[in-house]
């Protein structure tokens, strides 16, 4: 808490080259209720040329009203040579370092837009789950028509879903499960979250021990596609559940519609790879070793590994299991999103003990079949899934 008695929030943000940084920060403290809540930890990757994440317009001399200037006491920004970039997982660790206590932590991208009041309507969602472990996490919607732009409410009444995902990759290079597209409707839970099986890494908020319990592994660089397995799974091991917010509040700046040519100049951290050949597939034997998904017999660097490894309150066969996921032919049961929503609430719910601390897994003896045709879809499609 701070000295005026509020929940204090922790925000990391890993930004890689990003011309949207400064204007994500500055919406984020002027659309916050209580902006001196927050404290915010910047990873800033730069090469020359590159405005700062920490650069106002104008010099605090000129105008010590702009946000970087008046809450500049409430951020750290920790500032990388782009050419070093490994990637989003080191990038993300290092952000992590600087959580000194805080109430909450949330995790976000370096190109969003916050909803007016989003502290207090986010804390209030997650409180309304009544269970410590809660994590809300997505892949945000798209902030083109999201929010009211005077007003800064929200305009989208959909919310997204983390349902999909399936292996990925070839056997040369080390098949790893993968979240794709997923889908966005309309909540068919009132007043609480909802659970959802999957954790993304583009937003994540929930009480600060989750980040110390599951902390970034420094030891996966140039991994992508892959991250979200690693943290997810580990999160589960650890006895946290995942949650979709009945709103959202905050917009992700895809790179399509009105902002498609902007972000499509972006550059990412995938220009460092020829510096960096062949550490991204010691990497992913490193990751999927660790979560369990590697290959029999597979010898990977395993430094630190009771650090970035597994929890003890439930198995990864428990969650393989439930969720269908066959590790031995790197398969999943498809149309697991036809599950996630009412079904998987009703069933998940009555489950969660009495002290808050859980979804208790030992009394949750679902295991999911796909028993839908391979030409059914979800019906829980979002309107812009096709551009992404």
């Amino acid at each position: 808490f701070n000295e005026d008695g509020l929940q204090t929030i922790f925000v990391s943000i890993a930004s890689y080259r990003d011309p949207e940084c400064p204007l994500t920060i500055e919406d984020m403290f002027l659309r916050a209720k209580h902006p001196e809540r927050i404290r915010l930890a910047v990873v800033d990757q730069l090469k020359e040329g590159d405005r700062k994440c920490s650069s106002p317009e104008r010099p605090c001399e000129e105008d010590p009203e702009q946000v970087l200037c008046k809450y500049g006491h409430l951020m750290e920004f920790f500032e990388v040579d782009g050419d070093l970039s490994v990637g989003p997982v080191f990038a993300r660790h290092l952000a992590h370092r600087m959580y000194r206590g805080e109430y909450f932590a949330m995790q976000t991208d370096a190109h969003m837009r916050f909803v007016k009041d989003w502290d207090d309507d986010l804390i209030g969602q997650w409180e309304s789950a009544k269970n410590e472990m809660a994590v809300t996490s997505a892949y945000p919607s798209d902030l083109n028509g999201s929010i009211d732009p005077d007003t800064h409410k929200r305009l989208r009444l959909t919310r997204p879903i983390m349902c999909e995902t399936d292996f990925e990759g070839s056997e040369d290079t080390y098949k790893h499960l993968e979240h794709g597209q997923q889908p966005e409707a309309m909540a068919q839970i009132k007043g609480e979250p909802m659970f959802h099986p999957y954790w993304g890494a583009g937003f994540s908020f929930g009480r600060g021990h989750f980040i110390v319990q599951v902390p970034y592994d420094q030891f996966l660089p140039m991994i992508f596609q892959g991250e979200e397995i690693n943290i997810g799974l580990r999160g589960f091991s650890y006895g946290y559940d995942y949650y979709t917010l009945e709103k959202s509040v905050t917009f992700h700046m895809y790179a399509i519609k009105e902002n498609k040519a902007k972000r499509k100049e972006v550059n990412n951290f995938w220009e460092n790879e020829d510096s960096y050949t062949g550490v991204d597939e010691m990497a992913m034997k490193r990751l999927n070793g660790i979560i369990g998904l590697g290959r029999p017999g597979d010898d990977y660097y395993n430094a630190d590994e009771q650090k970035y490894g597994i929890g003890k309150v439930r198995s990864l066969e428990k969650f393989f299991s439930t969720f269908g996921i066959h590790r031995d032919t790197q398969t999943v049961e498809h149309h697991l999103c036809h599950f996630v929503g009412k079904p998987m609430f009703d069933k998940f719910k009555p489950a969660l003990r009495s002290d808050r601390m859980g979804v208790d897994y030992d009394k949750i003896d679902f295991i999911f079949k796909d028993i839908w045709e391979p030409s059914e879809e979800s019906e829980e499609v979002s309107e812009e899934e096709e551009d992404w």
